[in-house]
């Protein structure tokens, strides 16, 4: 089992912190759908630039896509197509989502894959009005 986990270390750099509320369970489900997709397609492409791109600014001014590439090497010979399995199945959300400290939005859940379920955990931060990663955490599970 490889676990690979990389969060923004510094949500401090947060200047205005302010009492969000947990999206909508459809937003949730979107939010998770896209994050994993950006992923995925950075794993495929070993290029993690367009992912890169997508993250919080606040996780971008912490890391390069050089340093996002090398922090999940171990997953880019693994040959996991995390956008098919995105596209053909449902998240199952095993914990509901909570705003936690720093405000910030905790996603956990799993996608029901065989013979190794695609666990994932996702942290996100409210930037101007949206919703932006600042950490994912994916894994294989028996």
């Amino acid at each position: 089992m490889k676990k690979l986990l990389f969060t923004a270390l510094s949500l401090s750099a947060v200047l205005a912190v302010h009492a969000s509320e947990v999206p909508e369970e459809a937003d949730i489900k979107s939010m998770t759908e896209a994050s994993l997709i950006s992923f995925g397609r950075a794993v495929k492409k070993q290029d993690f630039s367009s992912f890169y791109e997508d993250i919080a600014t606040v996780w971008q001014k912490q890391t390069t896509a050089e340093k996002l590439q090398e922090s999940f090497k171990d997953f880019l010979d693994k040959k996991i197509d995390i956008p098919s399995v995105v596209k053909e199945m449902d998240p199952v959300f095993n914990h509901p989502a909570e705003i936690g400290s720093n405000d910030v939005l905790v996603i956990k859940g799993y996608y029901p894959t065989k013979p190794n379920r695609v666990v994932f955990q996702l942290k996100y931060l409210e930037e101007e009005g949206e919703w932006k990663l600042v950490g994912i955490d994916v894994n294989l599970k028996e």
